[in-house]
């Protein structure tokens, strides 16, 4: 039996390989016996999960944790995530904000331990990368909290080192999780009622390279085989990485005709400046050998704008991949300075105002093909895994196995369902439906 510990709340920052991290973290310190409070509410102890992508995530990070501590100086506050392996000062920048423990990443399978012990653990004592420390899916989920769908991380690490990125140097070489684990994870979410499940990384592509004697689509077969499972989702994945046997099971229904292709350019200048390892031509080969196998497919994306060096030229030449592509939704991001990149000593930047005005032409450009995509399926039956809360307007809300988002009128009993909707009208941003029957 646990006693009681106190409240805790928990704050991520970032992409959904730390919203699984955040969730592991969770799990185990609920089992001390903390009871968990939302996160905007006074708690003796906040994880506060941070990001590192940008040198603006970081201070985003940053005054996130003094504003914890300014309404609450009393708690104690764990910090981890990228920031904390970036910035080997964060410790002492943070010095004025009462208890902080700092926990970096390879470490965060003893946050609850450390919790527990109440012992100070700061970058300068942490383990050393040796395998010292377990890794957090050690011990796995058994939920996802505030989610329909439920992430499970399958690998962490990348070694592609695109110029523009931190993320190499702050998670380090690809692990890839044991087969047999992630399959006893996803049978106890399918058993908690989850019926999506989004297998995340920081590389998905890159499983089972650093010789685990599997490969993605062995993962794919093994999670889809469990019963309770309607939907099963790569999170992202490098075009030059989508192999002909993930389009097979994509296309057998094992896997959603979905696919997170980030594109950054359509410019090869830029993405060899970039240290992307796909040109604009073989990006278009993947995407036309998904089409002629999976009908209508939907291709989601990440598009980098301003990139050091980047011209009107190179800025059309995306516009233009992006518009041939037909993406049915577009992640736009202006390029900021990440010191510690390769990208950060290039130079030829880009003004702030020709990113600005690249980013409105870009989000023009990602409404357009998305509503472009969407009425292709004006007047068609889909089936749509309907979300536990409703939208704003108060409809019924979900995604179709092609990543469209519907809402429409219905009861609450439909609430983590699959639901039969016919799709009546689209706009950029999700359609309308009717439920069937």
């Amino acid at each position: 039996m646990t006693m009681e510990m106190g409240t805790c709340a928990f704050i991520t920052l970032g992409c959904k390989v730390n919203q699984y991290d955040t969730e592991a973290i969770r799990e185990q310190v609920l089992r001390l016996g903390y009871r968990e409070v939302p996160a905007g509410e006074r708690a003796d102890l906040y994880v506060i999960n941070t990001c590192t992508v940008t040198a603006v995530s970081d201070s985003k990070g940053r005054k996130l944790i003094r504003r914890v501590h300014r309404q609450n100086p009393a708690a104690t506050i764990i910090v981890t995530g990228c920031t904390v392996d970036s910035d080997p000062h964060l410790s002492a920048k943070l010095s004025d904000c009462g208890e902080v423990i700092v926990v970096p990443n390879h470490a965060k399978s003893s946050i609850a331990a450390i919790i527990a012990d109440r012992h100070r653990f700061t970058v300068q004592e942490r383990p050393s990368k040796n395998g010292a420390c377990p890794l957090l899916w050690e011990e796995g989920i058994s939920r996802f909290e505030g989610h329909t769908r439920a992430f499970i991380k399958i690998e962490d690490g990348c070694t592609n080192f695109c110029a523009y990125c931190i993320v190499p140097y702050v998670r380090g070489p690809v692990r890839s999780r044991p087969l047999d684990s992630i399959v006893d994870e996803a049978r106890r979410l399918a058993d908690a009622g989850f019926r999506e499940i989004v297998l995340t990384g920081i590389h998905v592509g890159a499983y089972g390279r650093d010789g685990s004697g599997h490969e993605l689509g062995d993962v794919v077969v093994a999670v889809s085989a469990i019963g309770g499972i309607h939907q099963l989702r790569l999170s992202s994945i490098e075009a030059m990485e989508v192999t002909d046997r993930l389009i097979d099971l994509a296309a057998s229904g094992k896997l959603c005709p979905h696919f997170h292709l980030p594109l950054q350019s359509g410019s090869d200048r830029v993405l060899s400046a970039m240290n992307r390892r796909c040109s604009a031509a073989q990006f278009m080969q993947v995407v036309e050998r998904i089409a002629k196998r999976i009908p209508r497919p939907s291709f989601t994306t990440d598009v980098l704008i301003g990139f050091p060096g980047e011209t009107d030229d190179d800025f059309r030449a995306t516009e233009r991949v992006c518009r041939e592509v037909g993406f049915s939704r577009t992640h736009v991001f202006p390029y900021s300075e990440r010191p510690g990149t390769a990208a950060a000593l290039l130079p030829e930047k880009c003004p702030a105002g020709v990113i600005a005005e690249r980013k409105r032409r870009m989000l023009a450009v990602g409404r357009e093909t998305a509503l472009a995509y969407k009425q292709q399926f004006v007047g068609c039956e889909a089936d749509v895994l309907v979300e536990s809360e409703r939208d704003s307007s108060g409809k019924l809300c979900g995604y179709t196995d092609r990543y469209i988002r519907v809402v429409f009128d219905g009861p609450d009993t439909l609430k983590g369902t699959l639901a039969r909707v016919l799709l009546e009208q689209g706009s950029p941003e999700k359609m309308k439906g009717r439920i069937m029957g």
